[in-house]
């Protein structure tokens, strides 16, 4: 009996471990969160971010290079790409969509930088603008793009009298070129351009329009007459006529009702 006692008065062990020490101090218990599970990223699934950004350092070399073709292995070795980056280079290289600012030669193999207007000098400047079905100018910013001497050989044109050229104000720089015929071109009397200048024009624009009026002529600026205008009458109709009368043969067998009309 007396086992059984000294059994009873044993304090039954804690189901979970004491969190102070005998010293007093609290313990701290272990953390017991899942930590968070970082992912492996998965691997580039395509090449097309990345050739992009290749094509367009493809299309600054060959533009760079004046001109100049170019094997694929010499495309390639400039810009160091892997291997398995080239056939989707090789594709854009060979398209033929109208952005494409490369061309390629498919019996050489051969590619070059392509610009807007497919012209390298004079002698095709000239032969663009006679061949071209408008009167329109060529911007000498695109002719630039692939002509690198582009404002120096039109100054020489212009100075020929082949080409017309237009200039930006401040830099007096070459804007938009036209083609010139040479043969039209005549050269002024140094007499009559000093008559024309020693004419002296009336600084107030009125002393000039009173002239020109006391001369008999009409000056551009003069006002308009306004020519007043009625309304338009309305034409009144015709009265109504009676048809065309029918069976005139049979005129003394019916009934004449004509002055029953209204």
């Amino acid at each position: 009996m007396s086992f059984l006692k000294s059994a009873t008065s044993m304090a039954a062990p804690s189901p979970t471990p004491s969190t102070s020490s005998n010293s007093g101090v609290k313990r701290k218990r272990p953390d017991t969160t899942p930590a968070s599970t970082v992912y492996s990223q998965p691997g580039e699934t395509g090449t097309g971010h990345h050739v992009n950004t290749q094509f367009l350092y493809a299309q600054q070399f060959l533009k760079s290079e004046d001109q100049k073709w170019h094997t694929l292995e010499q495309i390639t070795k400039f810009l160091n790409i892997p291997d398995h980056h080239i056939p989707e280079l090789l594709r854009r290289l060979r398209s033929t969509h109208v952005v494409n600012r490369i061309e390629w030669d498919p019996v050489k193999d051969l590619y070059r930088y392509k610009p807007k207007y497919n012209i390298r000098n004079s002698a095709q400047l000239k032969g663009y603008l006679q061949n071209q079905k408008s009167a329109a100018g060529l911007p000498v910013k695109d002719l630039k793009d692939g002509w690198p001497t582009a404002v120096e050989d039109i100054n020489e044109l212009e100075k020929k009298n082949e080409v017309l050229v237009s200039r930006h104000k401040k830099d007096a720089q070459p804007k938009t070129v036209w083609l010139n015929d040479p043969s039209l071109m005549h050269t002024m009397d140094p007499d009559f351009k000093a008559q024309w200048h020693q004419i002296a024009l009336p600084e107030n624009p009125d002393d000039l329009r009173k002239k020109l009026v006391t001369a008999g002529l009409k000056p551009s600026s003069a006002p308009k007459k306004i020519v007043a205008v009625g309304p338009k009458e309305k034409k009144r109709k015709a009265p109504r006529r009676g048809g065309k009368q029918t069976n005139t043969h049979m005129a003394g067998i019916l009934k004449d009702f004509s002055h029953l009309r209204k």
